[in-house]
Order: C-alpha cells, then structure tokens, then sequence
C-alpha cells in the first residue's frame, strides 16, 4: 500500500493548506469531513436564536461537513446522521409536524450526536448554540415564518432548490457572535478542529495498520467521491456481510485482507480527492492520471504541451530541454537525490470500486530528465495557426492518443494511455505500431475537413516519427526539423517533391481568392496513391500541374518550377526513380519543405510591408 503512505504524506507536508477555502479553487478538506451540496443556511446569533434563513444557489452550494465513518457513507434507510450540517429530516425536532413518514429517530439520534459534541472539552460557543436552538425543535416553524418554505394541505408546497425536493434540503448553519471574525461554521477552521478533536477521542480501539505498521483506530468505511462529487467508487472496500456478496473461502472478516488507519485513511483519500481536482492532467471518461512532488509544491503538468519560444534549429535541444525542466519542476534549481515524483493513474473498475492502472513513484532528477528527453525527442516545428511563426512543439498525450486511437472505442483508448504514459515517465521505447498507426491517418488529407486540422496531424506525426527514428541508435535516417536539402533518402526527397507541387498550385488557387482557395489540390487529392505509387503518380500530378504553371507570375514560376527541376534531376542522378512505394519518412520531407515555404513567403510579406 505504498500509494496510501505517499499520499499520506502528501497531506502532511500540505496540512496547513487544510480546510482553506480560497474562492472556488479546489480545496484540501480536513479529516472526518467531507463536502456536500447545501440548499439551505440558517443563520443564528450567539444565544442560539433564530436570525434568518436564505436559500442557496448552485454556486454557492458546496459545504465542507463534519462526518462520522458511517455518516460518510450511509445509503438507503441506514439511520446515521452527520455530526453538524444535515438534512431537514435529520435537524427538524419538528419535522414531522410538516412532511407526513418523517422518522422520529433520524432527529433523536442527531441531536443526541450533537449533545455530545457540544457537552464535551472539544466544544466551541458556536456549537452550543446550534445545539441549543435544534433542542428547542422550531426550524420548520421559523423557516415557514421567515417565508424559506411554504406549507398547504397539511403537507410542502412541491418547490424545489438546485433540483432538489424542499423535504429533501440540506442545512448548513452560520452563527453570528460579537467579535468573532468568521460565522460560517463551514469555513471556520476552528470548528473544524473542535470536531476532529472530538471524534478522535471516541476512537478507542485499535488494530495492526498495514500502511504504518502500528497499532492504531482503523477504518472499515472508507471515503468515496475520489474524482468528483458525484464518484461512487472506493479504493478501498469490501463485500457485505450478507446476499450474494459475502465472504467465501479463508476469510470471514474484511479485516482479516487488510485494515488502514482511520486518520491514515482520511488523509490519503483527502490528498488524492485534492490532487485530482486541483492538477489532473489526464482526465478522460472514467479514467484520470495525477502527477504530483511531496517535496515540490510548484510541480507542473508534465503531460501539458511546452512551447520552445524562438527555437528554431536542432542544435538548441538542450535549451528546450532546460526549458521544459524548468516548466515543470516551476523553478531553475536541480531536484536532489532525495525529491520524487509520483504518477497514479485512477478509473472505475465498476460503479462502487475505483481501481489503480498505474502507479509508481520517481526519483525527481530522473523523472524530469525522462520528460525532457520525450519532449526533445518527440517534437517537431509547428504553427499554432495563420500567420504565426513556427516553433518547437511537442504534442501532448492526449493529442497523440485521439489520433492513434481515436474516441469511439474507450477500451482502446484507454489501453493506448496505459501503453504511452511510461515512454514519456519512463524512457521506454516509443511502439512502432502508435507511429505506423499516425502515418496512416497523416498521409490521407482528404479524411479531414479542415485544411489545419490535417496540418496539425502531420506535424504529430512527424513527431512520432522523429522520436522513434532516434531511438533506432544507430543515427541513420534521424531528420531534423529543419529542411535536409542533401538528404539521399528517396522517400524524403519525394515528399519534398509533393510539398513543391502543391505549394504552386496553393499559390494560384490563392490568386483567386474566394472558394478557389478553399479547393484541394492535386497533391492533396493523391496524396495516399503518391505514397504506394509515387514514380507513376507523379507523373499524374505534373500534367494536372500545367494549367496553374501558366498562370503563375514570372518569379513563382521561375521558382517552383526551378524547384522541382532540382529535386526530380536530383532522384536521377541518385538512381532513385525506381518504383516502389515510400518509407513514412515522406511525411517529415512533406513537412519540412512546407514549413520552407511558408517561412519564406512569411518573410516576403513582411519585407514588402517594411
């Protein structure tokens, strides 16, 4: 269980972030409480009288509650009521008086809970006075005076707050003493405290931990809502002792598989709940990924995209990889030997079980030496959209992962996840199923409907392919991101004759303007036949090239169709006209010479407009 005892400390180097509520950012909830959507607050002065009561919205709803470990967890008609905020069955002494099939023994048993609490060391004024003022059992009566409800026929008008039924709300309480800086008990700290105090104190027996290894009050109920609000799913839990579930075989207890600490278990829970709002990185369906540094509060997203501003040669990889350890670890000083990283990856195995895909913890040094290395590797030049200059790029997992993978089959999808997240932490070789998987869908432009969508996926791809290419060793066939115009690669070089090809037709479809700019060209057209057929499909494509050859202006003719005069002479002075189709280096051959132009019309531009 090492996952709870990194967790665990997570919470502990972070306690002081505990039940800090700052605006809507995700906050770290202390033990033996959880969150719950409030519809109702009622609001009290220090006597434990009635002040006011308003209805809340969505907003505004979240409340941090107070909790035992069968209130966090209650269902059906088990009667466990919260130690604080609750329900209107719960809290109303009067309730009955106003919703017929109201449980006399939901308000007996809560307002005994809270009698203790408020009669013992631990308490606090402001808990005396909710105590006093529910004791009285006049809330229905004062929230129908004060307008919050309405009563007719003997029963609830059918109203409802935040979708939820007016017998169903749930109360939160403010009380309001002279002096007293905070009076939502929901926010105060302090009260927090005063309950946790109090709760630890009726845990008396104690059991061997498996986490810590001593004997302390452990858990049998562990907390749910891991990934959201609404997650039913536990990490941690076990079959009932009755039906179909029960236990079979060499155990009769769950506590005879395991037993976690209490508090423990409240932290670990507490931190992962914290983590996953605050900096999942990885949140697809019913899977989530978390990276996160006990030592580095200022650790970043690795698997977020990292853009090398002004890069724009090879040789800076150490410079882009300086940058992108910088970017993640947040800050220019070198992680010791001592600081890691942990990744964990969390999905619903079924409805009430959450289970673990990934999991493992990283030297800091390494880890980020790791995703530096994917980031530099796996990279190409890439322009964010018109009229941008290119870049160096590196896409994200997610991006790699719709591509490869799709988002129609989630089982595959998620297996492609699993497969990836340890190249990018880990340093493992790239599958070169992902990348023929990527060259595929790149080398068919007709599939997409927008022009730089399709462009985005080439540079994707080639991106793959740059990475796989290096990781091949022997330095052979490893392309740059910068145009290779002494490449003998026959492959590379066609694909710099199809870039050619379709940038002198672009440039008079251009001309034109209007839905002429908009129409595929040529290249674009048989671009999947060039790659098995290239020699023979060439040949199709320069004769359909001819009418825009004419209409081109003096200097792009002399330019493009020098160009293609260079590069075709050039495959037969290499003696690589022969037929046969093309290795997916085309692709980065494509790109390069693309980016080229662009680069160079960009310059044009901006020289004419000085």
């Amino acid at each position: 269980m090492s996952y709870l005892n990194d967790l665990y400390l997570t919470y502990e180097a972070c306690k002081s972030e505990a039940g800090i509520i700052k605006g809507d950012q995700p906050f770290l909830l202390p033990v033996a409480h959880l969150t719950q959507n409030a519809q109702l607050e009622v609001v009290l002065d220090g006597e434990g009288n009635f002040s006011r009561a308003y209805r809340i919205e969505k907003p505004e709803a979240v409340t941090v509650i107070p909790a035992t470990e069968d209130s966090g967890s209650r269902s059906g008609s088990a009667v466990f009521p919260h130690p604080l905020a609750d329900k209107l069955e719960y809290i109303a002494g009067d309730y009955g008086d106003f919703v017929s099939g109201g449980k006399k023994e939901k308000y007996e048993k809560y307002i005994a809970q809270l009698e203790e609490w408020a009669l013992s060391d631990f308490s606090l004024p402001q808990i005396n006075s909710v105590y006093r003022y529910l004791k009285s059992g006049m809330l229905m009566h004062d929230l129908l005076a004060e307008g919050v409800i309405a009563f007719e026929g003997g029963k609830l008008v059918a109203e409802k707050q935040q979708g939820i039924a007016a017998e169903d709300w749930f109360v939160r309480f403010s009380v309001e003493i002279p002096g007293q800086v905070e009076s939502r008990l929901y926010c105060d700290t302090r009260v927090f405290d005063s309950y946790v105090g109090y709760y630890f104190s009726k845990l008396v027996t104690k059991e061997l931990c498996y986490v810590t290894g001593q004997m302390v009050p452990c858990s049998e109920k562990h907390p749910a809502k891991i990934r959201n609000t609404g997650d039913k799913a536990k990490l941690i839990s076990s079959n009932n002792a009755s039906g179909v579930l029960t236990f079979k075989g060499r155990f009769d207890e769950s506590r005879q598989v395991a037993s976690v600490g209490y508090e423990i278990s409240q932290k670990a829970h507490n931190a992962l709940r914290w983590l996953i709002a605050k900096q999942a990185c990885l949140r697809v369906g019913e899977q989530v990924f978390v990276v996160w540094s006990i030592d580095n509060p200022d650790f970043k997203d690795p698997f977020a995209e990292y853009f090398g501003k002004g890069i724009q040669e090879v040789s800076t990889d150490e410079v882009y990889a300086l940058q992108v350890r910088k970017a993640i670890w947040g800050t220019d000083r070198e992680p010791d030997s001592r600081e890691s990283v942990m990744v964990m990856g969390v999905e619903a195995a079924t409805t009430g079980r959450l289970s673990i895909p990934f999991y493992q913890k990283y030297e800091a040094r390494q880890f980020l030496q790791n995703v530096a290395k994917w980031k530099t590797e796996a990279c190409w030049m890439n322009r964010a959209g018109k009229g941008r200059e290119a870049e160096v790029w590196s896409p994200s997992l997610i991006e790699i992962v719709k591509l490869v993978a799709g988002d129609k089959n989630d089982k595959f999808n998620k297996s492609m996840r699993e497969r990836l997240i340890p190249c990018v932490v880990e340093g493992r070789r790239l599958p070169y199923d992902v990348v023929l998987s990527a060259v595929k869908l790149a080398a068919n432009p007709m599939h997409f409907d927008n022009y730089w969508e399709w462009n985005r996926v080439v540079a994707i791809t080639c991106a793959l392919l740059r990475k796989w290419q290096i990781e091949r060793g022997n330095g052979e066939g490893v392309y740059g991101m910068q145009l290779n115009d002494k490449s003998e690669d026959r492959s590379y070089i066609f694909g710099q004759l199809l870039a050619t090809a379709e940038m002198l037709e672009r440039s008079v479809l251009n001309m034109g303007g209007g839905k002429d700019s908009e129409r595929s060209t040529a290249a674009e057209k048989y671009f999947v036949r060039f790659q098995r057929y290239p020699v023979e499909t060439w040949g199709t494509i320069i004769n359909q090239l001819d009418p825009y050859i004419r209409k081109l202006k003096a200097a792009g003719k002399w330019f493009y169709v020098e160009r293609i005069y260079q590069l075709t002479d050039r495959l037969s002075q290499l003696g690589l006209m022969e037929k046969g189709k093309l290795e997916p280096a085309f692709l980065q051959g494509y790109s390069c010479q693309m980016m080229e132009y662009r680069n160079y019309i960009k310059k044009s531009e901006t020289k004419a407009a000085e």
